[in-house]
This record gives C-alpha cells, sequence and structure tokens, in this order.
C-alpha cells in the first residue's frame, strides 16, 4: 500500500514526459507463414499523439535476466502515418530505441517490422527456435512500443498467421480462427510478450492433471510424427507433478497452464519460464530414448513449472519493472532460481519423472562441484546472482576459477540445508513445504505478481521455525570465501563419496553434453574431441601445467580415445601405471607427465547409517492418487 502514491506519481510524470502516447490499445499481428525460412514479419498499429515519439524494441527479457532481447536480428523497420511513410533514426545512446516524429492531426502510426530468426544455438529465446517442420515463436521479437508505456497497463490486442497446416499452442485465449488467421483475446504487453508460441507441422496436445481446476496441457511440437509419441510413463509423470506441485503450494495462480514442449536437435535446449506456460526445448527423442530419463531433460518441465510461483506469482523487488529497457537488479536469483532448482528436482522424484537413485547422484555431482568452485574464495554467491547477465554468456573456461551462474546448482544445496534444518528442529513436523505454502500459496487466481525481498524471506521462514535465517543466508549466500554447503547432505542422512566408475546418471549426463568430467579426478573437463574446457585449480591436471584451449592427442605414448583415457587413469592408482599427455597448444606441441596416482574418481552419496534417510522422506511423494 506504501508504493501505490509514488507509483501513481510515476504514471503521470511518464505521461507529462510522452505527449505522443495514447491510451488506446495497440494492436500486432504477427505473420509467421515464412516461418519455415526463418523469417518472421509484424504489422503493429499503434496509438499516438502529435508530436515527438521514441519507440522502444524490448530489451530487458524476463526469465533471462538479462539485456538480450535480439536486436540484431531485426532486418526492416517500415512506418507509417496516413499511408505516408515516416521517417526514424535510432537513439545513439541507447540503441533498442528509435526516434520519430508523429505529425500533426495524426491518431495512429502503423509499424511493419521484419525479423529473421537465427540458427545458432548459443543463447535462449534468440536462440535457435525454427526449423522447417516447427518454430517456438516470441512476440517480444517483433515489437516495438511507445516510451512511457507501463507493460501491465497498457493494452494490445493480438492475432496471428501461421504456415499452412501447423497447429499451435499458447496461453493467451483465442477469440476466433477464420481464413488462416488466429484472433486472441486484448491483453498486456506484459502478458502478450509473457505468452510464447509452440507451433508446427507435428503437434499434439495432451490434457495432464486432474479435471477439477484450471486446465494443464502439454503441448508438443515436433521434428516429427514420431516423436510425439509419450509413453504412459511419462504421461503419468506429468499427470502427478501437476498434483504433487498444488500439493506443496496449496494454490494455482493462473487461469490454466501449458507446458510447451519443443522436440528438435536443430534449436537450442532449455526451458523458460512463463506464468501460464513455460517453453521447454529438449532433443527430438526425448520420449524415444531411455538415456533421457536419467538428464536433466526428465526435469526442466518441473524446474520451469515451479517458477509459475517462484519467478512470476513471487518476484524480487528488483525484477518487477514498468518496461523491458529497465534494467534487473538480480541479487535475490539464489531464491528465484536456486529454490526453484530444489523444488523442482523434489517434484520430479515426487512425481515418478525421476528416481530418488539419479536424484542421489546428481546432489553427488553438484556437492563435489561445489566443492572445487575457487571462485568462492573471492566472490560471494550473491555476486554471481547481482551479475547473471555476464556469467549467462561467459566463456567456459576458467569457470571454476570465476563462478558462473551458480545461483542453480549450489542454491539447490543451500536450500536443502534450509529444508534438513527446519525438519530438525521440529522433529519432522514442519518442513520446507510449509513455507512454501506460506510463501508462494493462499488463494487460486488470475496471474498476479506479488514482489519480495530478503526481509520477506526471513519473516516467513520465522514464522515456520524461529531461527537465524539471516545469518543463515548471509554466511552461505553473501559471503565471500564460504565453504561448499554441504550440511544439507549430510543431516539429510548421506555424505559425499566416491567410486570408481560412472553412475548411469553420471554417465547419461556426459553424453548429452558432449563432455568428459574428470573433475574428481585429475581436474579436468574436456569436450569428447580432445580440447580441454576447464581445469580445476590445485588439482593433478593444473599442477602438471595444463590448461584450456589444449587439446589431447595421446595418451601414453597411444592416440587417445575415451576408453583409452579412463584405463589409464584407472591403471595409476597405488601408483601402478603412469599419466603422459601428448598435447596440441596452438601450433605447438607438447608431452606432460600428469603426477597422479588414485584411479578413477566419480562422486556419489554414501548413507551415513541406515534408517537415517531425511532425503529419501523429502524425495517421497505426498499424493498417491
Amino acid at each position: 500500500m506504501t508504493r501505490s502514491i509514488p507509483w501513481l506519481f510515476g504514471l503521470f510524470s511518464l505521461f507529462i514526459a510522452c505527449p505522443a502516447l495514447a491510451a488506446e490499445a495497440m494492436e500486432i499481428h504477427l505473420d509467421a507463414s515464412d516461418a519455415p525460412r526463418k523469417r518472421l514479419q509484424a504489422h503493429l498499429v499503434i496509438p499516438v499523439r502529435p508530436g515527438p515519439l521514441k519507440l522502444y524494441y524490448p530489451k530487458w527479457i524476463a526469465g533471462e535476466h538479462s539485456p538480450s532481447g535480439p536486436v540484431t536480428d531485426l532486418t526492416g523497420i517500415k512506418i507509417q502515418a496516413d499511408g505516408k511513410p515516416l521517417v526514424w533514426k535510432r537513439d545513439d545512446e541507447d540503441t533498442f530505441a528509435i526516434n520519430l516524429t508523429v505529425p500533426e492531426a495524426t491518431a495512429k502510426i502503423e509499424v511493419d517490422v521484419e525479423f529473421i530468426a537465427t540458427a545458432s544455438k548459443e543463447g535462449f529465446s534468440g536462440s535457435a527456435s525454427i526449423t522447417p517442420r516447427l518454430a517456438v515463436l516470441y512476440w517480444n521479437h517483433v515489437l516495438l512500443y511507445p516510451k512511457g508505456s507501463v507493460m501491465q497497463e497498457t493494452k494490445i490486442v493480438p492475432s496471428l498467421t501461421l504456415p499452412t497446416g501447423w497447429k499451435m499452442g499458447c496461453a493467451l485465449p483465442v477469440k476466433s480462427e477464420r481464413d488462416g488467421r488466429i484472433q486472441f483475446e486484448p491483453t498486456t504487453l506484459e502478458h502478450l510478450c509473457d505468452s510464447p508460441i509452440a507451433c508446427g507441422k507435428h503437434y499434439r496436445e495432451v490434457a495432464i492433471g486432474p479435471k477439477d481446476g484450471p486446465p494443464h496441457y502439454l503441448c508438443i511440437v515436433a521434428d516429427s510424427a514420431e516423436a510425439l509419441a509419450i509413453s504412459p510413463s511419462w504421461k503419468a509423470g506429468y499427470d502427478k507433478l501437476v498434483i504433487e506441485a498444488h500439493a506443496l503450494f496449496g494454490a494455482r495462480h493462473y487461469r490454466g497452464y501449458r507446458f510447451l514442449l519443443t522436440l528438435s536437435d536443430h534449436v537450442g535446449h532449455f526451458g523458460l519460464e512463463h506464468h501460464e506456460s513455460s517453453d521447454n526445448r529438449c532433443p527430438e527423442r526425448m520420449f524415444l530414448d531411455s538415456s533421457y530419463h536419467k538428464t536433466w531433460h526428465a526435469w526442466l518441465l518441473s524446474h520451469e513449472y515451479v517458477h509459475s510461483w517462484n519467478g512470476k506469482y513471487r518476484r524480487p523487488s528488483g525484477m518487477v519493472l514498468s518496461d523491458f529497457q529497465q534494467p534487473m537488479r538480480t541479487k535475490l536469483l539464489w531464491v528465484y532460481e536456486g529454490l526453484t532448482q530444489y523444488l523442482g528436482l523434489v517434484l520430479a522424484v515426487r512425481s515418478g519423472l525421476w528416481t530418488p537413485e539419479l536424484s542421489r547422484d546428481h546432489f553427488a555431482r553438484v556437492g563435489d562441484w561445489a566443492k572445487n568452485q575457487t571462485g568462492r574464495d573471492w566472490r560471494s554467491l550473491e555476486d554471481t546472482a547481482a551479475t547473471a547477465q555476464q556469467l549467462y554468456y561467459a566463456r567456459q573456461d576458467g569457470q571454476s576459477r570465476r563462478r558462473g551462474v551458480d545461483f542453480y546448482d549450489e542454491g539447490s544445496l543451500i536450500w536443502l540445508d534450509a529444508d534438513t534444518l527446519i525438519r530438525e528442529k521440529t522433529r519432522g513436523e514442519k518442513s520446507l513445504d510449509d513455507f512454501c505454502r506460506a510463501f508462494f500459496g493462499g488463494k487460486d487466481g488470475l496471474p498476479v505478481v506479488k514482489p519480495y525481498d530478503f526481509e520477506d524471506i526471513v519473516k516467513t521462514l520465522n514464522g515456520i521455525v524461529e531461527h537465524n535465517w539471516r545469518e543463515f543466508f548471509e554466511k552461505r549466500v553473501m559471503t565471500a570465501g564460504a565453504s561448499a554447503p554441504l550440511d544439507g547432505l549430510q543431516r539429510g542422512g548421506w555424505k559425499l563419496s566416491f567410486g570408481d566408475s560412472r553412475t548411469d546418471g553420471y554417465e547419461a549426463t556426459d553424453s548429452d553434453n558432449g563432455n568428459i568430467d574428470l573433475t574428481s579426478s585429475l581436474g579436468l573437463i574436456m569436450r569428447t574431441d580432445g580440447t580441454i574446457v576447464d581445469v580445476i585449480p590445485l588439482k593433478a591436471a593444473d599442477k602438471a601445467g595444463l590448461a584450456s584451449g589444449m587439446k589431447l592427442l595421446a595418451v601414453n605414448g597411444r592416440r587417445w580415445t575415451h576408453e583409452h583415457l579412463r584405463n589409464a587413469i584407472a591403471q595409476t592408482k597405488d601408483s601402478k601405471g603412469k599419466l603422459e599427455f601428448l598435447l596440441e597448444n596452438s601450433d605447438f606441441y607438447e608431452t606432460i607427465k600428469v603426477p597422479y596416482a588414485e584411479g578413477e574418481k566419480y562422486p556419489r552419496l554414501e548413507q551415513v547409517s541406515q534408517g537415517n534417510d531425511l532425503l529419501g522422506e523429502i524425495l517421497r511423494p505426498r499424493l498417491t492418487k
């Protein structure tokens, strides 16, 4: 309530500063009929007033936490008023803006935009999103809007044309469909850009979850008809996911929810959250190849679904903005993303999408990874969150010294720590589930945003169980030099251990991401072509002088293969074997002896004592129907 007066004053100031801004609804028609050639066009009708006008291209993209709007992929902007072209000029201080003058007696302008999508898989929504058979479309890619527009209040009427024979899934309610043109109900700029479209020649919509309450759909689009064949086990897992999420949070803050799932090997693979949908992109054979049951693809949808509560309904106040140009303040991403990472994993196991064994393998790998991030000696986890906009696009080499977007996985360890602590202090009567219902629950309703800050987190946790939660997070999140947060694993009944063989989950993950991860042994991460991605400080590879960018050619005098490398590492145990690498470094060759004698080492969790499995209790399904 205390923010209402300054908020109204801000709106009045924006109106005075932008005389060309009008109050009527905008219109946008996205013509994707030429999408198979990666070409999109849009026609916008923008109500205006005479005088100077600044039009913005969306810069800071929700869910991407960075100024990643793909402005360089615009290949045409034409503006007219009453059928006559208007001259526009790029703003030389803000290249996401253009300036023009609206003529007298002009009530609206028409803007035609062309966008050519990239084929590169690097990045998020602006990365490869289109193939000859499917597309994931984002309205903000073809949108210009007037300065002074408040995205939560600016009305817009959207419509869409798809290639002939294509079908689509989108969270926006459809008003009508005629002559190949889909007309959506009027919405706001915020909801428009929060509602991507998954469309294609091969499309399937599957109802999931309970029959009562808001509807939930799995909207699958794929490069082949065969890929749409979801198995009964996958379907049952997604059914249970909706049920288990409701049991966790106690309320749903949406009219309906659509899991948009794109199955293709020609798009970037990631997930992006939205309030009433999520953009999930996985390999084409996800439902056909059992190995994907063992990788992050199995819990991707549960992670993004959690974001409907954590990130959309509840959002850090520094990330609640009135337009797409204001910088986001992201230091609370350890809550936004870290807690979501934890809850997404937990819900995946409770739903049967993942197994407890795979989750333990995952936590073991994350725990060992966290121990080896020497960047923690000079920067805090909060600092990685505050600089997320740079770290998302940072190169991989040197990552263990720099730290990356650690607030995801390390954040999950911290929230496991909090969960087990609550359970311990209350003798199992309360848990982080109670925090989730108190913080994210309430009543079912329309999609709204309820901002929060760090004090709200501390206050709500203290309402569950009294503890010095401020100090708890300050030590683990806000302090440089903090040790890896492994207390939650120990309190949960497990400890980090090592074995001499890869688990199924470890092997599947390496195969999926194209890495050979030898972090626990040599301290080395390589690509399958032998290129060294990262060298872990103070480990054997680092002491021997190996560096990122070098390429392995031979091991112990023999051309290297993954099998030969693993055998050579295994034979070093008890000093029975040597380890000598022939490496290519630019156009130089070098032979390096690696001082190592511990054999193969891969992380895993070992139960502290029989009967003590608090982690297993956390992962236990809450509902069985």
